[in-house]
């Protein structure tokens, strides 16, 4: 379990954004730690790389999380995206009907844009 415990995990500072029509995508990725239904890898501390990519409408000012589209069958998202210059703060949850509170999503955090 201590190696477990030493593991890196996280989100990386960067994101990265490229126009695409008449939004933008931005591309986050992290670090995560395999889930317990793979004992061995939770003990050794495994992990893998995950990536979220957010559909924004703009590439500045506050994007409440409403407009950002989801697939079909997904939660929609509340809270909002702050950009300011080549900052952005993630502040999303995820709006799920059958539970009372709002679930935070992992990526949240502060973020510096690099447009590819």
């Amino acid at each position: 379990m201590l190696v477990s415990a030493c593991s890196s995990v996280g989100n990386n500072e960067r994101a990265y954004f490229a126009k695409q029509d008449r939004s933008y995508l931005v591309e986050l990725k992290g670090t995560r730690r395999k889930m317990a239904h793979d004992p061995i890898s939770l003990i050794r501390g495994r992990t893998y790389e995950a990536t979220l990519t957010l559909q924004l409408p703009r590439i500045e000012g506050v994007i409440q999380g409403s407009e950002i589209p989801v697939m079909e069958g997904y939660l929609r998202y509340t809270g909002q995206v702050l950009i300011t210059k080549d900052k952005m703060k993630l502040d999303l949850y995820y709006d799920d009907p059958g539970v009372s509170a709002r679930m935070p999503l992992p990526w949240n955090g502060e973020y510096t844009l690099v447009q590819r």
